[in-house]
């Protein structure tokens, strides 16, 4: 591994030099509180330090610090979309807790909002509600209102609207990021002193790629311009069932193929498996035969659609055409779809924002982990197909949850592991289990997202040895110490690990 410098008393001292005292701590109940956090991630090391910068010259100074004593950085907010990156690395350093900055800025005119990194959902919903009613911040979909709205778009994760405006780096028009070296640059518009955040692309060739998605591994992001969208006030949530994943994805695919009037008010489409239903429900309670489920009317496998309209008659027709797509589909395909029969309450759960459908999975077995991959959207039942096969292979219920993204153009399959976390060896099974079903689903052209450093990032880059190539040639121009967290991609692989790296010739 990298060869880093623990924390000295004297670089605590210099720190709180640039943070203050009452920013930085060493308090070893403190820093192992952060270890909570971690929803997603199976491997972690405790801080040594934990700071909180105010501002993007504090989180300069701190990196210049970081550089002259070799000591690693992990920049952190919320945690919360996405899975907490904690140090999977020796020795812990620094962990730069962002919460503290958490500024936004709403431009009406010209439909942006500048975030800081720790500005949480919860807030800028409740913002946007009193103060601009007739638009909506893109915060991230299922998460919790504590997860952070910058987190999850450097991220490129889901939002309230990804099924019509794609991921949400897509809504990205410009950064503030500060390199591991400590200089700051803006991409986009941005680029040009005094320019708005009008235009992605700005100057030149825009580098903003690199960091979307890295984790922190190439650039803290302290600034972040997202297109805000209209909010119409014209609402419902619809759903369908049927018996196969095929039942649920073909009908969606053709209702996504109607992008101009049909599908661009269909923000939100996702589905899953009547045992996605389970993990709403204590363990000690769980009804696991399907004829309960049957009893109530949930069908074994369903697809919400969440309709946003300007007026009554736009949100009507879009209602009747997603009903006539399924009349067209069973009568074709002699299957049943049936429309579910959607409680007022169940309707009026899943448009309450930001909602908390990523919470209660830990009811079930006491442990949940999130697995999520990409793959062309008419691929993605086989995909669910083989994963819901390979779960119940290896002891898990086989709980699934898919969605479209931008126009059913891509899905995104998560099954979503609930576990005994008490259990002897599971997570080597878990391993196992993740090693197995990557390596058949990199064969078909399918991509992990936010991959296991030792699972998904080492298969996925074994077979694209050139573009992991050119990652770590940018790596090593953007941060010559390698201080930044490597995050999951394990980005150069030897500062993770003393393991033979996977990704050699």
């Amino acid at each position: 591994m990298s060869n880093y410098n623990k924390v000295t008393d004297e670089v605590v001292k210099k720190l709180v030099a640039i943070c203050g005292d009452e920013y930085v701590t060493t308090s070893e109940p403190l820093r192992h509180s952060y270890m909570a956090k971690g929803i997603m991630g199976l491997e972690a090391v405790v801080p040594e330090v934990v700071i909180r910068p105010a501002n993007a010259e504090e989180v300069s100074r701190v990196l210049v610090v970081a550089n002259e004593n070799l000591t690693p950085v992990t920049p952190a907010a919320g945690g919360l979309s996405g899975g907490f990156a904690l140090p999977a690395i020796e020795p812990g350093g620094i962990l730069m807790d962002m919460t503290r900055m958490e500024g936004l800025e709403v431009d009406t005119e010209n439909r942006v909002m500048i975030v800081e990194p720790g500005l949480k959902s919860g807030d800028a919903w409740r913002i946007f509600k009193t103060k601009y009613p007739e638009w909506a911040p893109p915060i991230p979909d299922g998460a919790p209102p504590a997860a952070t709205v910058l987190g999850d778009a450097i991220e490129r994760g889901f939002s309230l609207v990804t099924g019509v405006y794609g991921p949400q780096a897509d809504m990205i028009m410009g950064m503030e990021i500060v390199l591991p070296t400590g200089e700051i640059f803006h991409t986009g518009s941005w680029a040009l002193p005094g320019a708005k955040p009008f235009y992605r692309w700005g100057v030149g060739p825009n580098p903003d790629g690199l960091f979307l998605g890295s984790q922190g591994s190439m650039g803290i992001i302290t600034k972040c311009a997202i297109k805000m969208v209209p909010h119409p006030h014209h609402k419902t949530v619809v759903a369908y069932g049927g018996e196969t994943w095929d039942d649920i994805i073909k009908p969606a695919w053709e209702i996504s193929r109607y992008e101009m009037g049909i599908s661009e008010r269909t923000v939100m489409v996702q589905g899953g498996n009547y045992e996605l239903v389970m993990t709403r429900w204590p363990k000690t309670n769980v009804p696991l035969d399907y004829e309960f489920y049957k009893k109530i009317g949930i069908e074994k496998k369903w697809m919400n659609y969440e309709c946003w309209a300007h007026t009554k008659e736009e949100l009507d027709y879009t209602l009747k055409k997603i009903d006539d797509v399924y009349k067209d589909y069973e009568a074709k395909e002699k299957r049943h779809t049936p429309q579910q029969d959607l409680h007022p309450k169940q309707v009026a759960s899943r448009l309450k924002k930001p909602n908390k459908i990523a919470i209660p999975y830990s009811l079930w077995q006491a442990g949940f982990l999130f697995i999520t991959w990409y793959c062309p959207w008419l691929e993605s039942s086989k995909m669910m197909e083989e994963y819901c096969a390979k779960m119940e292979e290896y002891g898990f219920p086989p709980t699934m949850w898919v969605a479209s993204i931008d126009h059913a153009r891509q899905a995104i399959v998560m099954p979503i592991l609930c576990y005994d976390s008490t259990e002897p060896g599971i997570l080597d099974k878990i391993r196992e289990f993740n090693l197995e079903t990557t390596r058949s689903f990199l064969k078909q052209g399918w991509l992990n997202y936010r991959p296991d450093p030792f699972v998904h990032a080492p298969e996925t880059f074994s077979k694209a040895k050139e573009y992991y190539k050119m990652l770590v040639k940018f790596r090593k121009v953007l941060d010559p110490n390698l201080i930044l967290h490597p995050g999951r991609l394990a980005i150069p692989w030897e500062t993770v690990t003393d393991l033979p790296s996977p990704f050699e010739e």
